[in-house]
Parts: structure tokens; sequence; C-alpha cells
């Protein structure tokens, strides 16, 4: 299985493509795309690989609405929720989207969720990543990847549409929380999304 998203390109980060190969992969119940164990990330000359901490359904009443990876850098040690939600390490989440969404939609759903963890903070973070979920309608079969760049902020990919970055490290940790917090979008997502911590 190979998989190959673009990134960003920054003054300190040379990302070039993510490419996977793996045999193992982990199944969402009710999902269409599976999430191979391991990932590598390509930054310049230099490989990255990436580890399968969890992957989980996100639904909505009944209907399921995307399925989401999460992944952390091989090397990094996290043995619980909230250690994943604040590392400073190369780490992503990985939307497979199983319904058509409308822009509209989804920013409105991204921002209740964070809103819940952080009632106040992050305004002009946030209305940057609303714009950004916004101008886009993210269609069945999408991908939308999230990267934390150490120390940068987060880079949102809607995969083949339109890309952003925020610069700031702490904003990051508020939207790992909409799955990871304490008022997260579902203990079962939560649980999924950790379920591979201590392999």
């Amino acid at each position: 299985m190979i998989i190959r998203i673009l990134t960003a390109t920054l003054a300190l980060f040379a990302w070039s493509a993510v490419s996977a190969f793996a045999e193992d992969v982990v199944e969402v119940t009710g999902g269409t795309f599976k999430y191979p164990l391991t990932i590598e990330v390509t930054s310049g000359s230099k490989k990255i690989p990436m580890k399968l901490t969890g992957a989980a359904m996100r639904k909505k009443a009944i209907f399921n609405v995307y399925t989401i990876g999460s992944y952390i850098q091989a090397d990094a040690r996290v043995t619980s929720a909230e250690e994943l939600a604040s590392a400073d390490v190369l780490k992503q989440l990985h939307l497979v989207m199983e319904r058509t969404v409308s822009g509209k939609e989804m920013a409105t759903a991204f921002h209740d969720a964070i809103r819940a963890n952080y009632p106040t903070e992050f305004s002009e973070d946030l209305d940057k990543f609303m714009e950004l979920m916004r101008a886009q309608t993210a269609e069945k079969g999408d991908h939308v990847w999230i990267t934390h760049i150490p120390g940068v902020g987060i880079h949102v990919n809607l995969v083949g549409k339109k890309a952003e970055t925020i610069r700031n490290p702490k904003f990051s940790k508020a939207v790992w929380d909409i799955y990871l917090g304490p008022k997260n979008v579902g203990e079962a997502v939560k649980k999924g999304l950790t379920a591979r911590l201590d392999k």
C-alpha cells in the first residue's frame, strides 16, 4: 500500500511527500479505508518513521462521518491520551471522509468541538482554521491530514484542494483535544485513537 500526501514547505522544514509501505493495517468497523501500522515522512533528506496509535470512526447520530487514524513519530514515548495530545513531536491525524460534508458543516463541527475545551482561547487561530474548513466541501472519499510540526504549529491539508499552516504549537493541542481531551467527541473515538499506545 502506498500513500502520498503533499505537505507544507516551511522555512525550517522541507516537507516533500509521505509514503507508507505496510502489510499490516488496522480496519475501522464500517469504514472503507485501512490504516497502515507504519508510515514514513520525508523531510528534506531525512526520513522519519511514524507509527499508528489507533484509529476510530467519527459518527454523528447514526451516520458515519469519517474514519480517523492517529500517527506519531516512532521514537516518541507516550503512554496516555493526555501525553499524546500534548506531545511536541511530529504527529498526524488522518481523516478519510465516509460521507460528503459541506465546508460550513465541517467548520461548525470543529469550532464547537474546540470550544468545548477552550471556550475563549485561540480566537485568531480558530478563525483561520474555520476559514480553511469553510472554503471546501469535504467529499466522500476525501483525505484530510492534520500535521503537528514541532515548535511551529499545525499544517492542515485537504488533499488536492487547499492547505494552510497555523503557526501556534499550543493550538495543536486544542485540535488533538477534540478527540483526546476532557470534553471529546466521544469516548469510543478516544479509546480507538489510543488503542495501540502500548504496542
